[in-house]
């Protein structure tokens, strides 16, 4: 019998968010999330797109930013969608969060608002791959939070 070994926690949750990211009606990115308990049982998952009977941009046929040619990472309240991060964190609740690690599939850095909402969810550590020829990156929450702080001092100056 040939060796078989599972798949590593890590690359098992990176694909559940991957194949989260799926259900994504945005035209822009499919981004999908997925909340790890340290006991590694999934608390819930997360997708980008539009809140619950809001007419989305794949309904539409068009996407207000990408028509305006809108930067990534910038005027976010021109976008009709909720973030893949910010959907898991609703459907975790608080409770749920802390302590956890959270899988983000289909970008490879966290937009400043859903870093605030991981730090105030408890969320400790994120995992993010932004296709299947990138590297996993680690974030941890206290690099959130210090770079948080350090932008909200130089902010104020």
């Amino acid at each position: 019998m040939e060796n078989i070994k599972p798949i590593d926690w890590n690359d098992y949750f990176i694909e559940i968010a991957r194949t989260v990211a799926k259900r994504s009606n945005c035209l822009r990115a499919q981004v999908g999330a997925v909340i790890v308990g340290t006991d590694k049982k999934i608390k819930a998952t997360g997708y980008n797109g539009v809140p619950s009977k809001v007419v989305s941009c794949m309904e539409l046929g068009e996407c207000y930013r990408i028509k305006n040619n809108i930067q990534s990472g910038t005027r976010y309240e021109t976008c009709r969608s909720i973030h893949a991060e910010q959907n898991a964190i609703i459907q975790a609740g608080q409770d749920r969060c802390m302590g956890s690690s959270m899988y983000i599939w289909g970008h490879d850095f966290i937009c400043i608002l859903c870093k605030r909402f991981i730090v105030q969810s408890g969320i400790e550590k994120i995992y993010l791959k932004k296709d299947e020829f990138s590297s996993l990156l680690v974030v941890s929450a206290s690099d959130i939070k210090n770079e948080l702080s350090n932008d909200a001092l130089v902010s104020m100056k």
